[in-house]
């Protein structure tokens, strides 16, 4: 199974989220799935694009996944996330959320497939790694 990952972006610390991105790819690779996330693979040219090719980038990668990771580590919303999350639900594709336990202000759980909640990074990496899928 090929995931697409959606997290917020904007206001985070990158090079934490390339780390973090790296060791959740590993562990979907342990499993035998692929991932895309477009902090690993095309930082340096995305952050060129307008917001409009962003989003259309998005949508083809998405095109080509057949689930999406959500990643919610806080009460701050990502509008491009959002848009994201319409997209994979318009085509019928399947949401896991990892969302830390402590977020409460979101509608992303009515609309999951599969929700992971967690603690801190080290939390999500442990569940993420016994997740069946």
């Amino acid at each position: 199974m090929k995931f697409f990952i959606a997290q917020k972006v904007t206001g985070e610390n990158k090079d934490e989220l390339i780390g973090e991105c790296n060791k959740i790819i590993s562990l979907l690779k342990e499993k035998g799935h692929e991932a895309y996330c477009t902090m690993i693979e095309d930082r340096n040219e995305f952050e060129k694009k307008s917001k409009k090719e962003m989003i259309k980038h998005a949508f083809n990668e998405i095109d080509d996944s057949n689930a999406m990771l959500v990643i919610v580590r806080g009460e701050g919303k990502s509008e491009g996330m959002l848009m994201e999350i319409g997209y994979i639900l318009g085509e019928k594709k399947k949401i896991i959320l990892l969302i830390n336990k402590n977020v409460n202000n979101t509608y992303i759980r009515e609309v999951a497939d599969k929700i992971i909640e967690f603690e801190d990074i080290e939390d999500l990496y442990n569940k993420l790694n016994e997740l069946k899928i």
